[in-house]
């Protein structure tokens, strides 16, 4: 500022018209000194204009305009909201359509037709009945019929199921006692292969009880095709397996024979029978009497000579028989 009042006073010396001089100078010193004090301002404005700002503290009492959020917390859950419902199940009986299959009735109620079977006790889930009443567990699972020293932590140890569920699905409370004979259903337990096999008409029993005189295999010097089962004249043979009956009648060595045919390239085959009580083409169920035990055709004594083949190859019977 000194520099500029000096240039202005010496302009007002060397003037003629000291009023005009005057009069200039008044019109160029504001100039001047605005021009400076601009870029001065500037110069020491600018670090000020880009330090960070800290952020201002609010009072609970202030509502100045850019104070920060409150902060969220969610609200309870409402009775409105969905939950996942607890575990349940039921037991419908359904009666049989014509055209209905276990994979139907399964399917229709989100179970399995294994399980089914077996609650039912089926011997051939392929021989439902139009009409007939079939017990429906709406949860893949079994029942069960408790025993006298049974415990839910026994029957869910024995059946690898959660004993949580066991006590949800049967409104049970944790240490309760079970009554003999109480039906509880287990929930997702899976039935034994014997049982589904059984259930699905694929499983083969023994055709009569007796003692084993031969087996399958050589026998002096030829090939013993089936085992020999020594039993009274005139004992009951069951069939070991639901089939079609293909043949039924007298056949050499065999004497009076049966051959069921089950389905799925096995057969069965019952020999020197005394007698038999069903004919070629008849359905037959797992267990159902077939013949009796007789000595016709090569035979040495009143037994059951019996075999199991795949694709017609005799195989060793002892492989399919529990």
């Amino acid at each position: 500022m000194l520099n500029l009042e000096t240039r202005c006073t010496a302009k007002l010396t060397e003037g003629s018209d000291p009023t005009e001089t005057s009069s200039t100078c008044v019109m160029k010193i504001p100039l001047r000194c605005l021009f400076v004090l601009v870029t001065v301002g500037l110069l020491v404005a600018a670090p000020v204009a880009f330090m960070p700002v800290a952020p201002t503290v609010a009072s609970p009492d202030s509502d100045a305009v850019g104070d920060p959020p409150p902060l969220f917390i969610p609200p309870p859950p409402s009775g409105d909201e969905e939950l996942e419902p607890p575990l349940q199940a039921h037991i419908i009986e359904y009666e049989v359509q014509l055209g209905d299959t276990m994979w139907d009735i399964a399917a229709e109620y989100s179970t399995d037709p294994e399980s089914l079977a077996v609650i039912n006790e089926m011997e051939n889930w392929n021989r439902l009945q139009p009409g007939e009443t079939v017990r429906v567990l709406t949860i893949s699972g079994l029942l069960h019929r408790a025993d006298p020293d049974d415990t839910v932590e026994g029957i869910a140890e024995r059946y690898q199921i959660d004993a949580r569920d066991l006590i949800a699905v049967n409104h049970l409370r944790p240490g309760d006692e079970l009554s003999v004979g109480q039906e509880l259903i287990l929930p997702h337990a899976r039935p034994e292969q014997d049982t589904v096999l059984a259930a699905r008409g694929e499983l083969f029993q023994w055709p009569l009880q007796g003692r084993i005189t031969s087996y399958f295999g050589y026998r002096w010097g030829r090939m013993h095709s089936g085992i020999d089962i020594a039993a009274p004249h005139g004992t009951p043979i069951e069939a070991s397996r639901a089939g079609r009956v293909t043949f039924a009648g007298w056949r050499g060595g065999y004497g009076q024979l049966i051959i069921l045919d089950h389905g799925d390239g096995k057969t069965s085959w019952y020999a020197h029978l005394s007698s038999m009580s069903v004919g070629a083409g008849q359905l037959v169920d797992r267990g159902q009497v077939i013949g009796h035990v007789g000595t016709t055709g090569r035979s040495t004594g009143p037994h059951l000579h019996f075999e199991i083949r795949v694709h017609d190859d005799p195989r060793n019977p002892l492989d399919y028989l529990p």
